[in-house]
């Protein structure tokens, strides 16, 4: 067992308080550079507030959507404040002035479910119906318009090179899309599970996504056809992931519970934080990777140190169990010394019970989990179709876009039906058992 020592005044932890608000919030994002966090809501409103340790304080409130507002995100020189909405809408808004500088009222053919910025220029946006689009925001409108995926795009992620887009979705499948030829390059097998989440892990090699039934999915790098690793063990869907290091993740379920995840061995660190049992909508880190930032249903976004996760070290000689919980480590929301024994406490093995379950039923600990690399399904990935190709090595700033020879739309016409305001986000996706906003 961890040994228990006094804390010092310099061990402290200092977080922002919860910011609480009156409507659900649907998604969150960081300022790149400045202590500033966006809030999307289901009202439709965007609302924009300065985070400290000591306070938090409403800078300004955005309504220029007449439906919930899915997704926001800063510009990559923070001067813009992109945002997308159930009403088919994506508008850039001015953070110092509030004016609409851009407006796409009918964006998309169906609602906006998810949005990415890749770079100055360069925005991906997914929508209910598997369309998804990819936009120079410099010219005014989009570059690149498919639908390869049969429902909604739940998450989106691109590599460091910008080459690649990926994107999940609620069909069970992950599609890779070439940014700079603007096609389709590749869709994995159909997991017969809901795709929900994607990062990129490991220096590039790995990506992963989370599933509607809880388990972790891994591809390797340029072999998106199939699975390489499977690792299971959230009791319910992973809705939300984002890189802490190359090797850690932090993973939003609808258990509400916020876990961090040691990547190749895959093991479950421990309990970040929660929000009580409402399902995380969205978790984001800061730009210095201190700090996430979280929202759920309780209508509140809630501020957890990482920082001291990159010192954590996983003992690989020893197998994850499959009946155990990772430790919890959550104390009251809003301490300044929140997380100072979080590192201690992770010294007992990762994987174990609370002392108490231990005692009572010790035989439980001895069933091994699945582990990722011995999860292998034995299907060997599909070959990748060319995906780095002569034509890739154009720069992004390039003649690439200039042509007027864009990609032919293929989206559908019909569209998803409206259904009341506290029916979103979560709550649309199918099978999803997230609980009504009063």
């Amino acid at each position: 067992m961890a040994q228990v020592h006094e804390e010092s005044e310099d061990d402290k932890v200092h977080i922002p308080p919860d910011i609480t608000f009156e409507d659900l919030v649907v998604d969150i994002n960081f300022h790149p550079s400045k202590p500033l966090i966006a809030a999307g809501i289901i009202t439709g409103d965007v609302i924009l507030h300065s985070y400290a340790s000591s306070a938090n304080t409403l800078v300004r409130t955005f309504k220029h959507h007449k439906k919930a507002t899915r997704a926001v995100a800063f510009s990559k020189d923070g001067n813009s404040l992109i945002t997308s909405s159930k009403d088919k809408s994506l508008q850039v808004v001015d953070v110092e002035t509030g004016k609409v500088s851009q407006c796409f009222s009918e964006a998309h053919p169906s609602p906006v479910y998810c949005q990415l910025v890749i770079s100055d220029r360069l925005l991906a946006t997914g929508d209910d119906d598997g369309n998804v689009k990819l936009w120079d925001l410099r010219k005014g409108h989009p570059i690149m318009e498919l639908q390869e995926n049969q429902d909604f795009i739940s998450d989106m992620a691109v590599d460091e090179e910008k080459r690649f887009l990926l994107a999940t979705s609620g069909d069970g499948t992950m599609t890779t899309f070439n940014i700079r030829r603007r096609k389709m390059v590749m869709q994995s097998e159909n997991m017969e599970d809901e795709m929900l989440s994607v990062a990129i892990v490991k220096d590039g090699t790995k990506v992963i996504c989370g599933t509607g039934e809880g388990a972790l999915n891994f591809f390797n790098w340029e072999e998106f056809g199939n699975i390489s690793d499977r690792f299971p063990g959230h009791p319910m869907s992973v809705d939300c992931i984002v890189p802490v290091t190359e090797n850690i993740v932090c993973t939003g379920s609808m258990d509400g519970v916020i876990r961090a995840v040691n990547i190749l061995p895959n093991r479950f660190m421990g309990v970040v934080g929660e929000h009580e049992e409402f399902p995380i909508e969205q978790i984001r880190i800061t730009p210095n990777s201190e700090m996430i930032a979280s929202c759920s249903h309780d209508q509140k976004i809630k501020f957890w140190h990482v920082a001291h996760l990159e010192k954590e070290t996983i003992d690989a000689s020893k197998k994850a169990k499959r009946d155990n919980k990772p430790k919890n480590l959550k104390k009251t929301a809003g301490q300044e010394d929140f997380f100072a024994d979080f590192g201690k406490d992770l010294e007992v093995k990762p994987a174990t019970e609370d002392d108490l379950s231990e005692e009572e039923d010790d035989s439980n600990n001895e069933e091994e989990s699945e582990n990722g690399e011995a999860a292998n399904n034995g299907n060997s990935s599909e070959e990748s179709d060319d995906l780095l190709s002569e034509d890739d090595s154009e720069d992004l700033d390039g003649d690439d876009f200039d042509s007027d020879d864009d990609s032919d739309t293929n989206t559908s016409e019909s569209e998803r039906t409206d259904n009341e305001d506290e029916k979103d986000v979560a709550k649309d996706k199918p099978g999803s058992n997230s609980s009504e906003k009063q």
